[in-house]
């Protein structure tokens, strides 16, 4: 093979791997990367929703980068002041929660810039393969044109060909109960708040998961639902149930009255916490090809960030002074591990009580605004420690 050699590889050109595209080359090392979108952030997979970093750093206290969670203010379509919650019944609970809602495309193409800008090669349009060596591998369309890095970032997404290929435990990730399908239409035309990201429980439309509708400016909205299989019927169809939230939920319904659906994007979360082992001695797995999305409120753009650059970190130590690359589990166990912990086992809790919308219902009403807050940041909530860990 005749391609080029790079220190690291990063497969996958999302917010985990172009923040770590973006410290690896700021520090000089010599770093390429694969995205198979011809354009950054764009389709976009996901709702866009950018919790503010003041808010990330009461979420996960212990980072110790967060300074990296930041958008430009070009990529930020509208700006949220809180979360409001909507029971299976249609009970309403709103707390405070400041977050962006992004252009992807803006906010990717940004990292993708700084990434350049420090030295990286980025490569677009490109499916992007991982052929393992020795020592590293080979990345690229084909074995005969592939470029090879000492170090392999896994940014590709769930499931990780990559993370795969490097034998880490994909594979073993994809129970049912672990994995979220999502299906969300960009609506025009609507009179929705523009400063209030809502999250809707109602198992009729999104079985196992929740509805949401998070505004964009200027009349616009992402409006959505994730669902689980175990808790689909035989007859159910993703796209019927999308369609089933926005002309029947009660609440929901007269929200979007009178609005127009422009593009249709869908895409799989892995819902279950990280992977058991995210790393091998030349492979480093992060974002969603490490699971490493928050299972009680789906939220993954952070945390890709935050993996991407913690990955980056021990490539670093591992060139100045081979450092093993285990310095990434450990930093990333350090610093997010309890609270991806809590937030998995009150995902398990909540799947017992989730396929019943009355008994839901009740649970919530029971625990009231506060305490979901603390659910939904990851957090257990005060005095139901023992009844989660019994559940789950």
């Amino acid at each position: 093979m005749s391609g080029r050699k790079y220190d690291v590889i990063v497969v996958g050109g999302g917010p985990g791997g172009l923040s770590a595209a973006m410290h690896l080359a700021e520090k000089g090392l010599k770093v390429k990367v694969f995205e198979k979108k011809k354009l950054l952030g764009k389709p976009v997979r996901c709702g866009e929703y950018f919790p503010v970093k003041e808010e990330m750093a009461r979420l996960l206290p212990r980072v110790k980068c967060i300074d990296i969670i930041d958008a430009p203010e070009d990529s930020i379509d509208s700006k949220c002041k809180s979360i409001r919650l909507v029971s299976p019944r249609g009970h309403e609970f709103e707390f405070p929660f400041e977050a962006y809602i992004l252009d992807r495309h803006v906010f990717e193409t940004h990292l993708g810039e700084v990434a350049r800008s420090n030295g990286a090669d980025i490569d677009v349009g490109v499916q992007a393969h991982y052929y393992p060596e020795n020592e590293g591998g080979w990345v690229g369309p084909t074995r005969e044109t592939a470029d090879h890095g000492e170090i392999i970032v896994a940014a590709d997404g769930y499931p990780s060909e990559t993370g795969e290929r490097a034998g880490l435990p994909e594979r073993e990730y994809a129970g049912p109960y672990a994995v979220a399908t999502n299906i969300e239409y960009l609506m025009t035309d609507l009179d929705v708040e523009q400063d209030v990201a809502e999250l809707y429980m109602d198992p009729r439309y999104s079985p196992g998961g929740y509805g949401w509708i998070i505004p964009k400016g200027h009349g616009r909205a992402n409006v959505g639902v994730g669902i689980r299989e175990p808790y689909v019927r035989r007859e159910w169809q993703i796209r019927d149930l999308l369609t089933g939230f926005i002309e029947k939920n009660k609440v929901a319904s007269k929200r979007l009255k009178g609005g127009k659906t422009a593009s249709l994007i869908g895409d799989s979360l892995p819902v279950d916490g990280p992977l058991t082992r995210t790393y091998t001695d030349c492979v480093m797995a992060v974002g969603d090809a490490a699971g490493m999305v928050m299972p009680t409120n789906g939220g993954g753009i952070q945390t890709a960030m935050i993996t991407g650059r913690l990955a980056a970190e021990a490539a670093v130590r591992y060139f100045e002074d081979k450092t093993p690359l285990s310095s990434y589990e450990d930093a990333w166990k350090d610093q997010i591990g309890l609270e991806m912990e809590n937030s998995k086992n009150m995902r398990q809790a909540s799947d017992r009580l989730m396929g019943h919308g009355f008994v839901f219902d009740m649970m919530l009403r029971i625990m009231g605004t506060r305490r979901i807050a603390d659910v939904i940041m990851c957090q257990i909530p005060s005095g139901m420690g023992s009844f989660i860990h019994l559940l789950a």
